[in-house]
């Protein structure tokens, strides 16, 4: 399972959303949702509900409560209902091509 601090991140991020542009919508200040994101610190439930809100996300998704039991990004998400679009040979491709791009990823780099 991931963590909090990740799911938030990866959940401002997929919306395209700057720490700025939260604390514009939410009144959330940028040091303290970095602590969220950095897991220095959890929100408060109401804090919490209002990035759900903002993130378009369920409580049951950020928790994994849901039926897959784990937190999915929206890109993550998007590569899976693309992989499934293609056919099988072009599947073991695609696996292929990702695990050479995961081996020769540089340490840090992100």
């Amino acid at each position: 399972m991931h963590n909090l601090g990740y799911i938030l991140k990866s959940a401002r991020e997929d919306r395209d959303l700057t720490q700025t542009e939260v604390m514009r919508r939410t009144g959330i200040n940028n040091k303290t949702l970095s602590g969220y994101e950095n897991n220095i610190a959890e929100p408060d439930l109401t804090t919490f509900a209002q990035l759900m809100e903002l993130y378009q996300l369920s409580a049951d998704q950020v928790l994994g409560t849901g039926s897959s039991g784990s937190f999915v990004t929206a890109s993550e998400q998007e590569l899976i209902e693309l992989y499934r679009l293609l056919p099988k040979k072009r599947r073991r491709e695609v696996l292929e091509i990702l695990r050479l791009i995961t081996r020769s990823r540089p340490q840090g780099d992100e």
